[in-house]
């Protein structure tokens, strides 16, 4: 799933409780984007090995969303382990549809949730079927148009 579809779908969670307060969606929205902050190093060589393990797994998502909830919290005045509650809902959800629709599965099919400790990669369910070209993100632009398969998944959450 793209980043925008991610984010889509953790506004979505984040308005889901009807007690949410204002700040939650967007943190819910900040935290189910974040694993996709990997895609920094696209053009790295070794992209193609890293993502969906060093940064779609329960320990960066737990990490990262303690990190970034420290500032968020007190920019927000709101409590440190709600920030942080949400912010991890949303990297959970970004684990959980990656698991499910991975249509480049170059480097495995679904996500290591596990890492460092198991790098197995974990995918409940298969939504969409897998590229077997075997290019994966050493062509970019080409894995990107072929993760276009994925958008059916995703636009339903963007309307």
């Amino acid at each position: 799933m793209t980043p925008a579809g991610h984010l889509a779908i953790g506004v979505l969670i984040g308005h889901a409780s009807a007690r949410a307060r204002a700040w939650a969606p967007r943190a819910v929205a900040v935290g189910a984007v974040l694993p996709d902050i990997d895609f920094l190093m696209v053009w790295s060589s070794h992209f193609n090995a890293w993502h969906r393990v060093v940064t779609h797994n329960l320990l960066f998502v737990l990490a990262s969303s303690l990190l970034l909830a420290i500032p968020l919290a007190r920019r927000q005045h709101v409590a440190l382990l709600a920030m942080t509650t949400a912010l991890f809902v949303g990297g959970l959800s970004h684990l959980l549809v990656d698991a499910c629709i991975d249509a480049n599965a170059s480097n495995g099919v679904g996500v290591a949730l596990g890492w460092p400790f198991d790098a197995r990669m974990v995918a409940p369910i298969e939504l969409v079927t897998p590229s077997d070209d075997g290019r994966g993100w050493a062509d970019p632009l080409a894995a990107a148009a072929g993760a276009a398969r994925g958008l059916a998944w995703e636009l339903p959450f963007m309307a």
